[in-house]
């Protein structure tokens, strides 16, 4: 269909990427403007095409997709903007629309405060102006991303609206405070989480009591549909909320960012973050669940647990690991090993898994009942001991405070040193430039002052690695006695107890002849590590 010479489309865009440009370049000014302009040249208007809140960056916007279609049908033969950054901010897209798609489609390109205009023939600043309006994009986007990591590391809250459970401060939008209504129901489900109870015992346990579900308390609040539920049965809850309730560390208190990026500035798709390159501020706002109980739970989810239909509940799912290739421990009942309740056999030698060397691992035979008892024996040990050294315990606390004192005064010594260094250097940088000394004293003393605050800064991140590990030993060692608190001794080996105090159990190939093998394990437990554990005879 043959182009309309005289139809003109206005197009419209604003975005955060206009930084402190947006006043000016606001939609209604936009509008006023390319209005005026059409109607002193006597264009035809035959519609706006707006896109507010949408980068220059990308050409995914619906506006300006919805103007390309009614090009691509003749319906246009002018596009007007404002200026050339209202197109667009990425530079090879703005060349391909205006230097290929608009003069395939006879289609005249006006930027109006740029001066650019198609049918005047080639405007040599135009790919200038491009190339520019792109830097100022990516500059832009540096700050942005600046500013919400900087937010990020002072424990700032600066999602839409606060996870279920919480509210956001009317004093500070960015500060968490308990919302007095739900955060009951998430204690409550923590705890039936930490108490055994699937996701579906949970759903079914807050059908029946008629919860309503995250996005139906906002909907019943605000009147807004933050989410699908059923407006008949706002309290029928799923496996994914009750799933990423349990799953998010903000309720023991800490504010966790930067879990996703974007690939570029550009590029808007989203990509997940290892956790080590999380943001994690702890103490940012009152917790709901402690550590502890937050920590179990993570560790009951991991884990599939399931039940053998001839000796039920086995234990130790998800806990059983082979010493030598690592692989987990799989549960047998079909094998009558010695105790009658079957036992376990390395996955890795049952599906001929070799190492890196070549070699195939052994089959690690493990009878139930025997480990069982000694992980009961060793846990009791375990239990005994902390309980009746308390005060070592307090002399450990006590000597890494002192430790970490000393490091603190050594990091003040070094610090200032550097300081000294610093001056030192400047002052020979004078005393060379005027005279004072020859350029090989200088080079001398320079390459000596140097040499130092590379000493320096090398030990003051040694001990500052020292203290951070530290911290995290006292704080282990407070989390396991906060386990130990329900318990004085576990007369019966259960899941429960298995998952409050032990990470994983590694079991060594058995020695010696049958009826009399024994063999090793290696148990971790949860925050405090590994200690000596013996043998399981076989």
């Amino acid at each position: 269909m043959k182009q309309q010479a005289n139809i003109a489309a206005i197009y419209c865009r604003l975005s955060r990427d206009d930084g402190g440009d947006a006043e000016s370049n606001s939609i209604q000014t936009q509008r006023m403007m390319l209005r005026k302009y059409a109607k002193d040249q006597g264009f035809i208007v035959r519609d706006e095409y707006v896109d507010d809140g949408i980068s220059g960056t990308t050409f995914e916007r619906d506006g300006f997709k919805r103007m390309l279609a009614d090009i691509e049908e003749g319906k246009v033969g002018i596009v007007l903007c404002k200026d050339l950054s209202r197109l667009g901010r990425n530079n090879a897209l703005v060349a391909y629309y205006t230097e290929m798609i608009f003069p395939d489609n006879d289609v005249r390109f006006i930027a109006l405060n740029d001066g650019i205009d198609s049918a005047k023939g080639d405007n040599e600043i135009m790919p200038f102006k491009s190339v520019i309006n792109e830097y100022y994009a990516r500059d832009i986007s540096k700050k942005v991303r600046s500013a919400i990591r900087t937010r990020a590391l002072n424990g700032e809250h600066f999602a839409g609206k606060a996870p279920y459970g919480y509210l956001k401060s009317p004093a500070d939008k960015h500060k968490l405070i308990v919302d007095t209504e739900a955060a009951p129901i998430v204690k409550k489900i923590f705890t039936m989480c930490a108490d055994g109870a699937s996701m579906y015992a949970i759903c079914k346990h807050l059908f029946e009591q008629r919860v309503p579900t995250p996005s139906a308390l906002e909907f019943q609040r605000t009147g807004k549909l933050g989410g699908n539920f059923d407006h008949e049965q706002p309290w029928d809850w799923s496996d994914r909320s009750v799933d990423w309730i349990l799953r998010n560390p903000v309720y023991t208190g800490s504010m966790v960012s930067h879990r996703q990026t974007t690939k570029s500035f550009k590029n808007h798709s989203i990509v997940r973050l290892p956790e080590e390159e999380w943001i994690v501020v702890e103490g940012t706002h009152e917790a709901l669940v402690s550590k502890v109980q937050f920590e179990k739970v993570q560790q009951l989810l991991s884990v599939k647990e399931r039940t053998n239909q001839r000796l039920g509940q086995n234990l130790f799912v998800g806990l059983l690991f082979c010493a030598d290739c690592g692989k987990p421990l799989t549960y047998s009942s079909t094998k009558e090993m010695r105790g009658g309740e079957g036992g376990f056999n390395c996955s890795g030698y049952r599906h001929s898994y070799r190492s890196k060397d070549g070699h195939r691992c052994t089959a690690h035979n493990t009878p139930y009942k025997p480990l069982r008892v000694k992980v009961l024996q060793v846990l009791n040990q375990v239990l005994q001991v902390v309980y009746n050294e308390q005060e070592f315990l307090a002399h450990i606390e006590q000597s890494c405070a002192d430790t970490s004192e000393g490091d603190r005064k050594a990091i003040t010594k070094l610090r200032q040193r550097d300081s000294q260094l610093k001056v030192l250097t400047r002052r020979v940088f004078e005393q060379n430039a005027s005279g004072a000394i020859t350029d090989d004293t200088f080079a001398e003393l320079y390459t000596g002052y140097q040499a130092e605050q590379q000493q320096i800064a090398a030990k003051i991140n040694d001990i500052e690695a020292r203290l951070a590990a530290q911290q995290d030993e006292r704080q282990k060692y407070a989390q396991f006695l906060e386990a130990v608190q329900q318990y004085t001794e576990v007369p019966e080996l259960t899941r429960e107890a298995l998952i409050d105090f032990i990470e994983r159990i590694a079991v060594h190939e058995g020695a010696g002849p049958r009826g009399q093998r024994s063999q090793e394990i290696d148990i971790k437990f949860r925050f405090i590590g590994g200690l000596p554990q013996g043998s399981v005879s076989l």
